[in-house]
């Protein structure tokens, strides 16, 4: 390594925050190869050590962090670091199987507690890292004071992460939770998004996804998409609300897509028993529903009206999952009446 590749605060600055640990440990495992090693793989004896992070393969298949290692390199231990983010279970599966019939072995290092894992992968928390970091370096004699102080550092935050951050899945929609500390909402939230999601798509057939937007997370359900006649309804759940969205045409057929999107609430196809004016909406003249650039219309119900709760954090992931299973069943048995009113708006 050069001279500044081998300073932690150069190795740290090239990362986004989400990466931090990651980069963290592979200027460890640089610096301190042997001892690194023996964090993850405690009985291990090798040589020819190398770290790396960020290793890409294919779009796909980015491993966090990758040790080759062994006389001839062809060992190899992969470590994917879930800090703020759900781990997938195929996109874990999807690593392990880059390496079919290499000697590997697959770590999911996370913050969250223990998950389901595909059969050749282990599970290690922050928690756990700390305690082995301790026993590794606290008696390590150190020639570089800076190190040591770094070191003990990151023992510390991950220590405190780790007290802080609650360690069993309440699987309900408690994102919010103002028991949370102002310094984990961030990765608590975007956890917890992550892990709805995963439950739909895991106890459903329908496909969501993941955005984040003003530091709340938001949950996509695709409800139905006809790219002919550019159309696509899908439920949003952001904070309070549970959307009804429909996405039509550009920023030029706001006037259409409203007059379409009056018809489904006409027809009691789509916007079911939602709140019926939105005095601040900007978009459309009516201000009975919400929407945003170029094509996005909605209209919402507190989840707590949704599911007849007093608070969000009672309303489990099992109720949600139902709810949209249910709503977008409706909409998939209108389709036919769908495509009648958007030819008939079109004239």
């Amino acid at each position: 390594m050069s001279t500044i590749e081998k300073s932690p605060i150069y190795s740290m600055s090239m990362c986004s925050l989400e990466n931090f640990h990651s980069c963290f440990l592979n200027w460890l495992g640089q610096t301190y190869p042997v001892e690194t090693l023996k964090i993850f793989l405690p009985d291990k004896n090798t040589q020819n050590i190398k770290f790396e992070n960020q290793v890409k393969h294919s779009k796909e298949c980015v491993f966090d962090l990758l040790v080759t290692m062994g006389n001839n390199n062809n060992e190899f231990l992969v470590i994917e670091n879930k800090l703020k983010s759900f781990p997938g279970e195929e996109q874990l599966t999807k690593y392990s199987n880059f390496f079919e019939n290499k000697k590997a072995t697959f770590i999911l290092l996370s913050l969250a507690p223990e998950v389901k894992l595909p059969e050749n992968w282990q599970y290690l928390s922050y928690k756990e890292l700390a305690k082995r970091m301790h026993t590794v370096f606290d008696n390590t004699n150190f020639t570089n004071g800076y190190h040591k102080y770094l070191i003990s550092d990151y023992i510390s935050v991950i220590e405190n992460l780790s007290e802080e951050f609650p360690q069993t899945k309440s699987m309900k929609y408690d994102f919010y939770d103002e028991k949370i500390s102002d310094d984990l909402k961030d990765i608590y939230i975007k956890y917890k998004t992550s892990e709805l999601c995963e439950y739909i798509n895991e106890n459903t057939d329908l496909s969501a996804f993941v955005d984040f937007r003003n530091k709340q997370g938001i949950v996509n359900v695709l409800g139905y998409k006809d790219f002919v006649h550019r159309i696509t309804f899908l439920i949003q759940i952001q904070y309070n609300e549970y959307r009804y969205c429909f996405m039509y045409g550009d920023e030029e057929d706001n006037k259409l897509r409203e007059s379409i999107a009056t018809k489904l609430v006409e027809n009691d196809i789509w916007f079911r028993n939602c709140i019926e004016n939105y005095p601040k909406a900007r978009n459309y003249e009516s201000k009975k529903f919400c929407g945003y650039n170029p094509n996005f219309i909605y209209r919402y119900q507190t989840l707590e009206n949704v599911f007849g709760k007093t608070k969000m954090s009672d309303i489990s992931y099992q109720e949600i999952s139902e709810k949209v299973n249910e709503d977008i069943a409706t909409l998939i048995k209108h389709k036919d009446e769908i495509f009648d009113i958007i030819m008939d708006s079109l004239g």
